[in-house]
C-alpha cells in the first residue's frame, strides 16, 4: 500500500462518536444563538452580530463555574448600555423560594409580596419598613407618617414636615423617624411623639432587644447610641464622614457603620455593644447596601466598582474574610436576607431583575425579570427600579 492509498483509507475511518459530537456541538452553538438579545443593526453588520452573540454565549457556557450566573452581555461587547442579566430568568415572580413576605417601595407606592408571589399595593407611599413579626408596616409620604397593616388598612397617621427613614423598634412599641434634620420617636400607637436630637440624613438603627436603644448619626460627625426612654447617651464615636448606613447584628453585639471616604472608596467599621471599635477596613468601590444575617455576624455587602457591581459575604468579626457571591454589569441596589437566613435577595437594577441566592450554596440562583413592570401594573415600567425594604417573618 502506497502513501496515497494509506491516506485515503485513514480518511475513510470515522472518529469515535463523531455523530454524537456533531450533535452536541450544534446544540451548544444553537442554544447560545437563541439566547442572544436581538439588537437592531444595519444589515451590513448582521453577520458580525450573529458571530459575536454565538461566541460570547459559547464562552459564558464553557468558562463560567457550574451554576454560577456570570453572564456576558452581547450588547455590552458592542458598546450598548443595556444589561441582559441572568438568562432563563422567570418572566414574573411566581413565588418566593422561602416563607415570608417582602416589603417593596416603587414609584407606584408601597407593596407587599406574599410567599406565593401575589402582590398587594398598600398605597401611594414613598418608603416603608416592617414592624416586628410583620404585623404592621410604617410608611411615609412627604409630610405624613402612617401605620398600615399588610393589607393596606390605615391604623393611624401623624403629620410632620419632611418625614423619611422611619424604623420600627424590635419591641413594637416605638418608631424612630427623621423629620427634616430632626430625629423623633413616637410610640407604636401614635402617642408621645417627641424630638430626640438633631440628626444627619441617615436611617437610624434600633438595637435588638426589649430596651429602646437607638443608633443614629449626628450632624457633627459622630455616631450616637442612645436610650430613647431615658434620653441618656450610652456611647458615641467620631467618624470621618456621615455614614451611608448603620446596621445592628441580630444579637446586638455588633454595630456596623459604612462610611464613604470618596467616590471610589468606603470604610466598614464594626463596634461592639459597648462602643469599642473592634476593626475598620477601607475597601475600593462605592458602597451600596449591607445587611447582617439573621443569625451570627455574617454581612451581605453590595458595592460598585466602575461599570460592575458585586455581592460579597463578609465576616463581621474579621472584615478581611470575604467571599464573592455574584458580580455583574451595571448597578445592583438592595440586598435582604430571608427570615431564617437561608436565602439572599439581590436587586439588579441595570438588568431589571431580582436574584435569589441560596446563602449556604451560592451556586444556586433563581432569577426573576421585569420587576419595574410588575410593580407598575397597566403602565410601561419605565419608572425607577423597585426598592427592597425587607423580607420578614414566616420561617
Amino acid at each position: 500500500m502506497n502513501e496515497r492509498e494509506l491516506k485515503r483509507s485513514l480518511l475513510g475511518v470515522a472518529p469515535p462518536d463523531e455523530l454524537g459530537a456533531q450533535r452536541r456541538s450544534w446544540q451548544l452553538v444553537r442554544t447560545a444563538f437563541d439566547e442572544r438579545e436581538p439588537t437592531p443593526w444595519p444589515k451590513r453588520h448582521a453577520n458580525s452580530l450573529i458571530g459575536i452573540a454565538a461566541a460570547v454565549g459559547l464562552l459564558a457556557a464553557v468558562l463560567s463555574p457550574p451554576g454560577r450566573a456570570v453572564i456576558s452581555d452581547v450588547r455590552d461587547a458592542i458598546g450598548k448600555d443595556k444589561v441582559v442579566g441572568v438568562t432563563q430568568a422567570k418572566p414574573a415572580l411566581f413565588s418566593l423560594p422561602a416563607p415570608g413576605r417582602v416589603l417593596v417601595s416603587a414609584p407606584t407606592g408601597a407593596w407587599v409580596v406574599e410567599a406565593d408571589g401575589s402582590k398587594r399595593r398598600l398605597g401611594d407611599y414613598d418608603a416603608a419598613s416592617w414592624s416586628p413579626q410583620g404585623l404592621h408596616a410604617v410608611v411615609t409620604k412627604q409630610s405624613q407618617l402612617v401605620a398600615v397593616t399588610p393589607r393596606g388598612q390605615v391604623r393611624w397617621t401623624l403629620a410632620r414636615p419632611r418625614v423619611h427613614d422611619a424604623r420600627w423598634a424590635p419591641s413594637g412599641f416605638r418608631i424612630a423617624y427623621l423629620s427634616g434634620g430632626n430625629l423623633r420617636v413616637v410610640a407604636g400607637d401614635k402617642t408621645g411623639d417627641k424630638r430626640l436630637d438633631a440628626a444627619a440624613r441617615v436611617a437610624p438603627a434600633w438595637r435588638p432587644g426589649e430596651q429602646h436603644v437607638l443608633a443614629y448619626a449626628t450632624p457633627g460627625g459622630r455616631i450616637a447610641v442612645r436610650d430613647t426612654d431615658s434620653e441618656r447617651t450610652l456611647w458615641s464615636a467620631r467618624v470621618r464622614a456621615a455614614p451611608a448606613q448603620l446596621e445592628w447584628s441580630a444579637d446586638a453585639q455588633r454595630l456596623l457603620a459604612a462610611v464613604p471616604l470618596s467616590e471610589s472608596r468606603f470604610a466598614l467599621t464594626v463596634y461592639d455593644g459597648s462602643g469599642r471599635r473592634l476593626q475598620s477596613l477601607a475597601l475600593p468601590g462605592a458602597f451600596v447596601d449591607a445587611a447582617f444575617a439573621p443569625d451570627g455576624h455574617g454581612i451581605a455587602l453590595v458595592r460598585r466598582q466602575a461599570d460592575r457591581s458585586e455581592l460579597l459575604l463578609v465576616d463581621g468579626d474579621l472584615l478581611r474574610s470575604q467571599e464573592q457571591v455574584f458580580t455583574g454589569q451595571g448597578a445592583f441596589r438592595d440586598v435582604a436576607w430571608s427570615p431564617s437566613g437561608g436565602w439572599l435577595l439581590l436587586g439588579w437594577q441595570s438588568a431589571d431583575q431580582w436574584l435569589f441566592f441560596r446563602s449556604t450554596d451560592v451556586e444556586k440562583i433563581k432569577a426573576v425579570s421585569s420587576l419595574a413592570v410588575q410593580f407598575d401594573p397597566g403602565g410601561t415600567g419605565a419608572g425607577e427600579f423597585p426598592r427592597i425594604e425587607g423580607w420578614c417573618c414566616g420561617e
